[in-house]
């Protein structure tokens, strides 16, 4: 399912890459992928939200055609700025922000620092960050995934790892995500694996407002249900959603669902605004 046949590649002038498929209805989405993706995995929502919704789904820095960070050693905060470089250039209404795994890290940064933005977040298979683990846990972290993709490649590194990101291991969803991690550049890879190893969400939820979606795969053995159900412990206003055969590719393996709960919201509320 070719992306470019949804919407347009863009550039900002500060260098980042982003798919947009330029709708002027509905309402505005912004998607950020998770650390071993790209904006194309979100391919099937731009199917599905074609003529109801405008989405915008970016090249992370140093992923894809994006010019990456000026820094090595980010934290969220960093790519938060990125992104609203690009908000701004592009002119968007506040929007729905929506962030997976590592994106999900990167969006709570975005909401905390930058709330009159974001009308609404939601979370997906929340990649919470090792900041507040041991140093030789973070350094396991930051070297791990580095490590695969130089000594495999991106088409090797996507047949190994994609069975462990899939719920529904098909044809279809393993060339989505072959395609995505071809995209995938190390010097990209090394900054958000960085971010990974020493940032936590923990560092910017208690500054976010309002609740918070958060959706989860029931077959997620990357970021667990587990995992999220302890998160939400320590955030009770977090609303929890587990999505039912789904791994930690949730918007990939059960499209559908997935979109009824992210893009269905809104339609829900116009209904209830109109009776």
């Amino acid at each position: 399912m070719p992306l470019s046949t949804q919407g347009a590649m863009r550039k900002t002038a500060s260098g980042l890459s982003y798919w947009d498929n330029g709708e002027q209805q509905g309402d505005v989405y912004v998607l950020l992928h998770g650390i071993s993706s790209a904006a194309g995995l979100w391919a099937k929502q731009f199917a599905s939200q074609a003529g109801k919704n405008r989405l915008i789904a970016w090249d992370a820095p140093g992923y894809g055609d994006s010019v990456a960070l000026a820094s090595a050693t980010p934290s969220a905060a960093d790519y938060a700025q990125a992104l609203r470089t690009l908000v701004q250039e592009v002119g968007l209404p506040a929007f729905t922000l929506v962030g997976h795994s590592l994106g999900a890290l990167m969006a709570t940064a975005y909401a905390s620092l930058y709330p009159e933005d974001v009308s609404r977040l939601v979370l997906a298979s929340v990649a919470q960050g090792y900041g507040k683990t041991s140093a030789e846990q973070q350094r396991q972290v930051y070297e791990k995934r580095p490590r695969l993709l130089e000594a495999l490649g991106p088409e090797a590194m996507a047949q190994e790892r994609g069975p462990f990101l899939l719920g529904q291991v098909i044809p279809e969803n393993m060339l989505m995500v072959t395609q995505a991690m071809k995209r995938l550049r190390l010097e990209g890879f090394q900054a958000s694996s960085y971010l990974l190893a020493y940032d936590s969400i923990d560092d910017y939820l208690p500054s976010t407002q309002g609740d918070i979606e958060v959706l989860y795969g029931t077959e997620d053995g990357i970021t667990p249900p587990a995992g999220m159900q302890a998160l939400q412990h320590r955030y009770p206003r977090l609303k929890l959603q587990a999505v039912p055969q789904a791994g930690h590719l949730l918007y990939v393996d059960q499209p559908v669902l997935f979109d009824r709960l992210v893009f269905g919201r809104a339609e829900q509320d116009k209904k209830e605004s109109s009776i």
